[in-house]
């Protein structure tokens, strides 16, 4: 019996061990370089003093800059989406380990 709980004991050590030693390693490199977006930032903000056509056309400007990073956004998070899911998916999957291996070491402890 108390075989069996030193073994219980060991495996969770050592598990403990390689989830601390994987949490350490740096995360991998990036495949190339971080995208930047191309979108063109309108000018200053036309004063009181432009007329309505300068307004309109700085207006008009913005409005194309703000779509332009909000496509930027939307295409970047959907191909972040699949490694946020994995990385949430490794996440349940340690947790769910460390509870399987804490309700053996009770049960042992208990016997």
């Amino acid at each position: 019996m108390t075989h069996r709980i030193s073994r219980i004991v060991a495996s969770v050590a050592l598990a403990g061990m390689a989830a601390s030693a994987l949490a350490q390693q740096p995360p991998a490199a990036p495949a190339g370089p971080t995208p930047k977006h191309s979108c063109a930032k309108p000018g200053d903000f036309p004063g009181g003093l432009a007329s309505d056509n300068q307004r309109k056309n700085w207006q008009k400007g913005y409005v194309e800059y703000v779509d332009c990073l909000k496509k930027f956004i939307n295409e970047q998070q959907a191909l972040a989406e699949p490694h946020v899911k994995a990385s949430n998916d490794a996440i349940n999957e340690y947790n769910d380990g460390v509870k399987e291996y804490n309700a053996q070491i009770e049960k042992a402890k208990g016997n």
